[in-house]
């Protein structure tokens, strides 16, 4: 009896939905199994869907460093740019060596957002602090440190992140480049903590009217790195030789990190002055919102699910998905989507608790279903059924959310516009798979 009874389960999961849309980890017990089963599927409960906007976002352990700026109609303006110290390997010059020039090079990491068609500008610029953290061992993606306002450098290109060169190189200020090759070489400068007082590091600027792509550069030594050329004369033919002077970015405190900041005047998010606020789709057009590097974010409660237990008889979730499409027209070729999100869950203050995981402790993602792309019908299943259930099971009222958020949210600026619980083109909808057993009998 028990095994036509796990048959007859596994049939109706099947055929419920698309191939694994409903694959499970549940166990049937004996009650179960000895139990009339009538298997619901319930798309009707409240969604409630916002957005919210973290105050901070550590961005000194970002993988890349990030530099551009382009215009969003619904975000603002996005700009990106990057604060490092340099070091060099060896701080050994021949006496006799004799300067030549100086350059910066940045190799790319084949991360972009927006349009690489347009011309983009780099400026390299002095600090004149030290990259040393107010407080703890971190830096901020609003955070800034106090630079020159002359460059000591700058390019004005149209990048090509996937092909053609492999990095870009800006030729920097001789008078600079010589003063810091004399310093070294006369022995003025001889450790890191003498270097940080003379050259505390630099910034990478976008220009201020630049509205075209924001570029990933690789941080390792091998791929970005000022280089000072200079020449020997050990034989008839002067040798050229170079100092590198490279990012360290596993450094505590952090000595490297991006400021990444939208100017919101004007858009939905001007009043997202702290986690704690609260934009309801309802106030944006039926519509919720993310932004890496900004701290944009979509936040998801399920008010009513607990009502699950005003249907008669003992039940059991068994799986559940939240189905949300990306808001027609938002993305496109320069603005793409991404094919997974994380999920994550918040407190009452939106203070991020953990990951959501399965039992094995995978982590969950949102997956963009693209099956229909050709007809617009895009979509991101997210799978719940763990969630669902803690959220049925605890012992008191579980005042916490869920958050969507892009891999890489503080080293990218990818951003999403999704559809609420509330929209006329394809509303938000969590699809509940429950069991009913030990009914009553008539």
């Amino acid at each position: 009896m028990r095994h036509m009874l796990f048959f007859c389960l596994s049939v109706l999961l099947w055929s419920c939905g698309d191939d694994n849309a409903y694959d499970t980890d549940f166990e049937a017990g004996e009650d179960f199994t000895d139990s009339n089963i009538r298997v619901l599927s319930i798309d009707t409960l409240t969604v409630e869907m916002s957005t919210i906007k973290f105050d901070s976002l550590v961005t000194s352990d970002a993988t890349r460093i990030l530099v551009g700026q382009y215009l969003d109609t619904v975000f603002g303006k996005t700009t990106a740019s990057s604060y490092f110290e340099l070091l060099p390997t060896s701080y050994s010059i021949d006496n006799e060596a004799v300067y030549d020039s100086i350059s910066f090079f940045m190799g790319y990491d084949k991360y972009y957002y927006n349009d690489t068609l347009q011309t983009s500008s780099i400026h390299v610029k002095r600090l004149t602090a030290r990259v040393k953290p107010v407080e703890g061992d971190s830096f901020y993606n609003e955070q800034t440190i106090a630079h020159e306002t002359e460059s000591l450098g700058e390019i004005a290109f149209i990048p090509r992140p996937l092909g053609g060169t492999d990095s870009v190189e800006i030729k920097l200020n001789d008078e600079f480049g010589e003063e810091l090759f004399e310093q070294i070489q006369q022995k003025n400068i001889t450790t890191n903590d003498q270097l940080r007082e003379y050259f505390k590091g630099i910034t990478l600027q976008p220009g201020e009217n630049d509205n075209g792509t924001v570029l990933g550069f690789n941080t390792s030594s091998d791929k970005t790195y000022l280089r000072i050329y200079y020449s020997t004369h050990e034989t008839e033919e002067p040798t050229v030789q170079y100092t590198d002077f490279t990012i360290t970015t596993e450094n505590s405190p952090a000595t490297f990190f991006n400021r990444i900041v939208s100017e919101d005047d004007g858009t939905l998010f001007s009043q997202l002055t702290s986690r704690e606020v609260v934009l309801p789709s309802s106030e944006a057009g039926d519509r919720v919102f993310i932004q890496s590097g900004t701290g944009i974010t979509t936040r998801i409660r399920f008010p009513s699910i607990r009502t699950l237990y005003d249907i008669d008889g003992t039940g059991t979730v068994l799986n559940a998905f939240l189905r949300i499409k990306p808001t027609n027209a938002s993305y496109d070729k320069n603005l793409p989507l991404r094919d997974t999100l994380n999920i994550y869950i918040v407190d009452q203050n939106n203070d991020i608790t953990e990951q959501l995981t399965t039992s094995e402790s995978t982590a969950l993602q949102a997956i963009l279903n693209r099956e229909n792309e050709e007809f617009n019908e895009l979509y991101f299943e997210v799978p719940l059924g763990t969630y669902i259930e803690r959220l049925m099971t605890a012992t008191r009222e579980d005042r916490s959310s869920l958050i969507l958020i892009p891999s890489q949210y503080s080293s990218s600026v990818d951003r999403m516009v999704l559809n609420g619980e509330n929209n006329r083109d394809y509303e938000a909808t969590l699809q509940v798979l429950y069991a009913i057993y030990d009914e009553d009998q008539e």
